[in-house]
């Protein structure tokens, strides 16, 4: 099994990927808002859980970011001060699959 700072790093490599997918993306008119969010999803959650599995947290898989939000909570790590406002707001809508 991985020390927690290599699954941390690995995590926030994956991030890295879908980040730098997401800043070409936002580069090209003709992708839609739905392309674009998904990769956005993507990357913060990845973020998430890099600072969980630094912390030897262990999560089922998942890909609700409230969720993974909670268990930052639930586990003394804090939020930026709107991330449960922005998190609410973007992700809300349903997906289609």
């Amino acid at each position: 099994m991985k020390q927690p700072a290599d699954l941390a790093r690995a995590y926030l490599k994956l991030a890295d990927r879908d980040i730098k997918a997401l800043a070409q993306l936002l580069r090209s008119p003709e992708i839609d808002d739905e392309t674009i969010g998904f990769h956005a999803q993507q990357g913060a959650e990845k973020c998430i859980k890099a600072v969980l599995a630094s912390v030897a947290v262990s999560f089922r898989k998942n890909h609700d970011l409230q969720t993974l939000m909670d268990l930052l909570i639930d586990n003394n790590k804090s939020l930026p001060p709107d991330a449960r406002t922005q998190t609410n707001s973007m992700f809300s809508a349903p997906m289609p699959c």
